[in-house]
Formats: C-alpha cells, sequence, structure tokens
C-alpha cells in the first residue's frame, strides 16, 4: 500500500497543534491493572505451586486497547520517486523511501505524524521513520506494513482475549468496506488446557493477516485513506504480504513476552523487537538498499513512472500463504541493466527465512471459530470489484483466493505472465 510521507511542513504544524493542546498522548490503557498483582504473579513469588484450574476472571486483566485507527503514511516501492498530479510532474518533489536500519526512530502505537508523551524516556517529542529496508533473508521490509499490523494484532488479542467464553463482535475501522470480526465462543475446556492468552495470540495473528490482505485487495479496487493519494500502485507490492506478517508475528512475541502491559511498555518493546527482527533478517545499509532497488528497475518498477500511476509496480506478489517466501534479489528477473546481481553484503547470510502462516491452534482451525465479515462499499463496486455472490456485497476471508485471481488476472493483462512471480 502507498500512503504519503508526511511533509516536514506539516509535521511542524502538527507539532504546535499538539503544545497548544498540551496532550497528543495515547491512552495508558491498563493503568488499573499496574496497580494490583495479577493471581499467577502472587502464586510465584510466594512459591505457591498448587494447581489450581484455570483463572475465569483473567478476562478483567487483560486491558481494553484501542484498536488503532490511523494508518502510517508510507511506502511505495521504488527509489526516488516522483509525483504527477492529473498529466502534470509535480518539480522538486522526490519520496527516497529507503532508510538506514538504526534510522527507523521510535514506535508509537497508532501513530499518526507526531507523538507526544511528557513521561517517554526516549523524548519529549518524537517520531516515527518509516520506509523500506533491504534485508538478506527476508528481501524488502515495509516498517509501517509491521508497525501497522503489530499494533493491530495487538488490539485484536487483546479484544478476544476478554470474549473467548462468550464471543467477540469487534468493528474495525473501514476500508473501502464495513469490517467485523466475529469470533464464536471457545469451550471452557480447551481455554483451561491451552490458556487465555496464548489462544487468543494466535488467533489474533491470524485475523490481522485476513486484515491485511483485505486492505491489499481493497487499494486494488481504489479504497486510499487519503483520497487524493491513490494506492493501486502498492496493491500486493512485493513486500507487502511478508511485512504484514512480519508485524503480526513481532506483536505476539512481545505479548507472550508480557511486553504490553502499558502503551508505553509496548513502545519500548518495539523498539527493542523491531531492531533484533531487522538484525535477525540481515538488514543492510542505506547504500545497499539503494543498490538493490536500483538493481531492480525495470524488474520489479519503472523509475520512468510517476506517483500514482499504478503501473509503476510492475511484479505483484499474490501468494498469501501458508508459507510466505520473501522475495529477494537472487531471485528477481533482469531488470532495465541487465541481470539482477546479489548484494556483496548478503555473501555470507543464512537462506530466506520463510514465515508460515499457522492456520489453527491445538487441532482447531481458525475458519472454523473467527471470521472477517465483509460489507464491500459502493466506490469499489463501481470500480469493478468482482463480487462473488452478486448483487450481494458480503463476504469473508474465504472469498479472498477468487477475489485475488480477479486481480492477478487484470496485473497479467498489464505486465504479461510474469506479474506475479519475481
Amino acid at each position: 500500500m502507498a500512503r504519503p510521507s508526511s511533509p516536514a511542513a506539516l509535521a511542524r504544524i502538527a507539532a504546535l497543534g499538539c503544545l497548544s493542546l498540551c496532550a497528543c498522548r495515547l491512552p495508558d490503557w491498563d493503568v488499573t491493572n499496574r496497580l494490583r498483582a495479577s493471581d499467577a504473579e502472587v502464586a510465584s513469588a510466594l512459591g505457591d505451586t498448587t494447581q489450581r484450574k484455570h483463572d475465569e476472571d483473567i478476562a478483567a486483566e487483560i486491558p481494553v486497547i484501542p484498536y488503532p485507527r490511523a494508518l502510517r503514511p508510507c511506502c511505495a516501492f521504488g527509489a526516488d520517486l516522483t509525483v504527477e498530479i492529473g498529466l502534470v510532474p509535480v518539480p522538486g518533489v522526490e519520496i527516497g523511501n529507503l532508510l538506514e536500519p538504526d534510522g527507523i526512530g521510535n514506535h508509537r502505537y497508532d501513530n499518526g505524524a507526531l507523538s507526544f508523551e511528557r513521561k517517554d524516556p526516549r523524548g519529549f517529542v518524537d517520531q516515527e521513520h518509516n520506509g523500506l529496508v533491504y534485508t538478506c533473508r527476508g528481501g524488502f521490509i515495509d516498517l509501517a506494513h509491521v508497525r501497522d499490523n503489530a499494533d493491530n494484532t495487538l488490539a485484536l488479542a487483546a479484544a478476544i482475549a476478554r470474549g473467548l467464553r462468550t464471543g467477540v463482535a469487534l468493528e474495525v475501522p473501514p476500508q473501502g468496506a464495513a469490517l467485523r470480526v466475529r469470533v464464536r465462543p471457545l469451550s471452557s475446556e480447551a481455554i483451561e488446557k491451552y490458556g487465555t492468552l496464548p489462544l487468543a495470540t494466535a488467533a489474533a495473528q491470524w485475523v490481522a493477516y485476513q486484515l491485511s490482505i483485505w486492505h491489499e485487495i481493497a487499494t486494488f479496487y481504489g479504497y486510499a485513506a487519503l483520497a487524493s493519494w491513490p494506492e493501486k500502485l502498492s496493491s500486493f507490492s512485493p513486500e507487502d504480504l511478508y511485512s504484514n506478517q512480519l508485524g503480526a508475528r513481532i506483536a505476539g512475541g512481545i505479548i507472550h513476552a508480557k511486553g504490553a502491559r502499558s502503551s508505553l511498555e509496548y513502545d519500548l518493546s518495539m523498539d527493542a523487537w523491531l531492531e533484533r527482527a531487522l538484525e535477525r533478517l540481515d538488514a543492510v545499509p542505506l547504500a545497499d538498499s539503494q543498490q538493490a532497488m536500483r538493481a531492480l528497475d525495470g524488474a520489479w518498477w519503472d523509475s520512468h513512472k510517476r506517483i500514482p500511476d499504478w503501473t509503476l509496480v510492475m511484479r505483484r506478489h499474490f501468494d498469501v500463504g501458508p508459507y510466505l517466501a520473501p522475495w529477494v534479489l537472487e531471485e528477481a528477473s533482469p531488470g532495465a541493466n541487465g541481470p539482477v546481481e546479489p548484494l556483496a553484503s548478503c555473501r555470507d547470510s543464512a537462506p530466506p527465512l520463510v514465515l508460515y502462516v499457522h492456520d489453527g491452534f491445538a487441532g482447531a482451525l481458525f475458519r472454523d471459530y473467527a471470521t472477517l465479515e465483509i460489507e464491500v462499499g459502493e466506490s469499489l463496486v463501481a470500480a469493478g470489484f468482482p463480487l462473488p455472490r452478486a448483487p450481494s456485497r458480503a463476504l469473508t476471508q474465504a472469498d479472498f483466493p477468487a477475489v485475488i485471481d480477479a486481480i492477478h488476472a487484470a496485473s497479467v493483462a498489464q505486465f504479461g505472465p510474469g506479474a506475479g512471480a519475481p
């Protein structure tokens, strides 16, 4: 997905607005919880090894985390991208998109352009830096996708954990359609056997990934977070799905490590986990990311095209799993300058890391008790959205393969038979 990077002028205006209001901070979602110890914590401190039935009041200890409302401003695939309005080029405007691995800034849950929190030890006013980083083992990583999907997973895990016994119906912000997550109640036996948090986290990771697939679908048919900034050019971009799942995986790790008991603790955990994840994937310096992107010119993207021309991105990654293999330079078709060569800095790296999208937990398939309910909006229908049961505009994640096939066919018609492969 492509969302415009926030200009410095807008950031300064936002900062002045924050200072004038003296309140641009996120809710610290569990103040009450941090003023008391959980039953498990007390038992551990006392050395009480007596087994008891699963705590049926555990839902009361799960914080209410507001579902993210914002989409982070980032990132069309390419380097030094230029912009046009209508057919008129915009002089002097270039979007760099590529980052140093150690220059990604500080995470903020549900972040906009600026965040403001007096007690944050990382600074009074700071800013996330989102863009693309090339990694030897994960290809290009879109940090905005990683952060968005981590935040979504955290919020979903909290909501599902509170409603495992009663069921969950959660409205999430619309994206070209009305979206609702519905989770049916789980048996007390399953909850007591596997635990609330493991079940809820696994389900949340799966649901967050389904929502991320919907975003890729919706943007192809015209949905945009900003109406004036079409996102079709980045629908199913080479790095999107892998980055989405990476964010869900990181959030799951933070939850299991009990690193999200407050908004500040979660933000600090994300800083640490993002740094380690990029190290694990062998992220390369900015100059190498730039070299990689330029080598892909004419193979995966076209430097002669301007945003928002959707044909700027020539290859689309449509394989939604369960095995998500990253697209790396070694696999790329020849570009404008001939064959794409691997980076020297990746010569000693381990093989690419394939991420597995779990479709169930402890023998139970997520699709049997969790559903993404979608009511497609009029604007997408007008843009040619292939309704699976027309005239009904209702669908679920089970309909995604047929819709993705239609998008793949449209891409092949535009770019040729290799449109869905590196």
